[in-house]
């Protein structure tokens, strides 16, 4: 801090009189990763309508072996003195920022786990007397820049809000997230974290007054995700609901959505934090009808097992949201009562005659994991979102090949002849299927070309049920990609000096292609896969769905559908907690998500020499037999 004017304060307590909040990301999108020596408002903590003074300071966000700006200087300079210029904002914001209400709305939740153990729950019912309670007391608490509000307290897995909880905030907002996190009310101790998670409200708006809008969200379900479902007095996991840490299960479901209108200045004052009770549910036809969705995985090789784990037989569980786990209790029955989400238990060999890592004898029966899950069909979602990403793949490829070309010290028609390719894949992005038809990989299906991104993001149809956020992220990508378009369209200088320029440009054009494939609302849950050793959890791996998600399309199929993968298991680990050096497992697996119409084409990508399973998949059916 440099610097400070305007600071109001009446000196009688040490309760904060002004508060300043930016997130990190911020810092760190700005030029050099820092601000320096800019004038941040002061908000006062119990009226965000009201700032109470600035102050002249320096802020950095410096990373390991990184050379870092020195923003800490001495004396005073001569560009010091306030002025809206020197204010504090994002170069890429506009200069004013306006005072904006958030209208965050919750409606329900379902499959939640009990916060109880089944000890305790059994002795509070019988003092309770009432077979209808049960162990959990679900609430939602909101955070957002410096006003926190909680909904109220209700009981079961499947709780029922239809509140409304009303913020203030400015636009664009310098504080850019908003945290949501479910937590269970205890009578006694500490209230237990179910689950937390991040709304970023830059994916959910759009500042640019070309394509721009407030901040909108669903009506639209968000997954929930923590610490292992079952509950344990013990508290060293619960980080991994906070957010510390990668979460390691699925923790349910929350129906949520966000609404944001303009206020006057003069309004905000007596706007701080409102809550509204009694909101109606939306309507059911505002929903896309339901599917059922097939996850489906063969694993080809497991090594690496760290001597760590024993003696003990291991098996694997894949699972999809609720679909495919199993509790403590299902996991010990399945020795018995086999279920088609776990394979079934291995004795671990070892790998010539290594006493540190072991393997799995597999060799030519390979374990196969079966489960369904049925949920609202937001295939379009993924689709979006896999074509952007299969973009920015093409992108990166090409740019390589570029950059080798010029590092063989091509000629400028050669180089131009490149960049040509790169700027036409620009204009057109295609689908990819022309080059499946081209190499006759078309999995048996009819041959065709669908339409290219541009009009895909162009059209509509009316049976498919998008919410405001969905629409206007069709509208934002059309704009970024219009303005990616006139980019490369621009003459470029190919001297020899500006060729590697050249490269970083179309780098940066490659990751802002990925960097729009990320949605802020979910198609569907995120995947698990555990090896549990002896009914035990102890590493696991989490895939995003839409990255395995099948399509007759080859640009709406996800990166890694259809392939066989080489993955090292982790331990589930906090933050806080040091780095376990020890691998774990390595597993080869093959896996496979797609609507329930298309589980004839699960085998058509499996590597060949295997004897056909008969259709559809019997849950029984363990392993799928190859020839030696």
């Amino acid at each position: 801090v440099h610097d400070a004017v305007r600071i109001i304060s009446t000196f009688t307590d040490t309760t904060p009189i002004g508060i300043f909040r930016i997130d990190i990301s911020t810092v760190y999108n700005e030029k050099e990763h820092a601000f320096e020596r800019k004038w941040a408002q002061l908000i006062n903590p119990d009226n965000i309508g009201s700032p109470c003074g600035h102050l002249l300071l320096s802020i950095s966000v410096t990373q390991r072996g990184v050379p870092t700006k020195n923003v800490v200087a001495e004396g005073v300079h001569d560009d010091d003195e306030f002025k809206p210029s020197k204010t504090l904002i994002p170069a890429a914001m506009p200069r004013r920022l306006f005072p904006v209400q958030l209208k965050i709305i919750f409606f329900t939740a379902t499959e939640l786990p009990e916060m109880m153990t089944d000890f305790l729950a059994s002795v509070s019912k019988k003092i309770l007397q009432s077979d209808a309670w049960e162990p959990v007391d679900p609430y939602v608490e909101l955070t957002y820049d410096t006003m926190t509000a909680t909904t109220d307290t209700r009981n079961g897995t499947t709780p029922v809000w239809g509140e409304a909880i009303y913020l203030v905030g400015r636009f664009p907002p310098l504080v850019r997230t908003i945290k949501i996190a479910l937590k269970d009310r205890a009578a006694v101790q500490k209230d237990r974290i179910i689950s937390s998670f991040l709304i970023d409200l830059f994916l959910i708006s759009e500042s640019n007054p070309s394509a721009g809008f407030l901040p909108t969200f669903g009506p639209t379900w968000m997954f929930l995700y923590g610490s292992p479902r079952e509950y344990t007095i013990n508290t060293d996991q619960d980080s991994l609901s906070q957010g510390m840490g990668e979460a390691v299960c699925y923790k349910g479901r929350i129906l949520m959505a966000i609404e944001c209108h303009p206020v006057t200045a003069e309004n905000t004052p007596s706007m701080n934090i409102q809550k509204e009770t009694g909101i109606q549910f939306p309507e059911a036809n505002i929903f896309p009808m339901k599917r059922t969705f097939v996850l489906f995985g063969c694993i080809y090789d497991v090594s690496m097992i760290d001597k760590s784990f024993g003696s003990s037989t291991i098996s694997f569980e894949l699972s999809i949201g609720p679909s495919g786990y199993l509790n403590a209790q299902q996991l010990a029955s399945a020795i018995h009562n086999p279920v088609s989400s776990l394979t079934r238990a291995y004795p671990r060999i070892s790998i010539d005659n290594n006493k540190d890592y072991f393997r799995l004898p597999i060799d030519l029966q390979k374990p196969i994991l079966l489960t369904k899950y049925i949920f609202h069909d937001y295939i379009y979602r993924m689709t979006i979102s896999n074509r952007l990403k299969h973009v920015s793949e093409y992108l990166y490829k090409q740019v390589r090949e570029f950059e080798s070309k010029i590092n063989s010290k091509v000629s400028n028609e050669i180089l131009i002849e490149e960049y040509r390719k790169i700027e036409n894949y620009i204009h057109t992005l295609p689908c990819g299927c022309a080059e499946e038809i081209k190499d006759g990989d078309t999995l048996g299906s009819t041959p065709m070309v669908h339409p290219t991104l541009y009009e895909l993001l162009n059209s509509s149809s009316p049976t498919i049920k998008m919410n405001q956020l969905d629409i206007k992220r069709h509208k934002k990508l059309l704009h970024n990609i219009q303005s990616i378009r006139t980019w490369i369209s621009k003459e470029v200088d190919f001297d020899e000096s500006k060729r590697y320029e050249i490269v970083k440009d179309l780098n940066k054009m490659a990751r802002a292609f990925r960097q729009m494939a990320t949605d802020a609302q979910p198609s569907l849950p995120d995947i698990f896969l555990w090896m549990i050793c002896d009914s035990k959890r102890v590493a696991y791996a989490r895939f995003q769905p839409e990255d395995l998600f099948f399509n007759l399309c080859r640009g709406e199929k996800g990166l890694n559908s259809g392939r066989v993968q080489t993955i090292f298991l982790k331990t589930p680990r906090s933050t806080d907690k040091p780095l376990s050096k020890s691998t774990n497992a390595r597993v080869q697996i093959y896996l496979w998500l797609g609507i329930e119409e298309y589980e004839p084409l699960i085998f058509k990508q499996l590597p060949a020499g295997f004897d056909m399973p008969p259709l559809p998949l019997n849950p029984q059916m363990k392993f799928i037999r190859y020839n030696g």
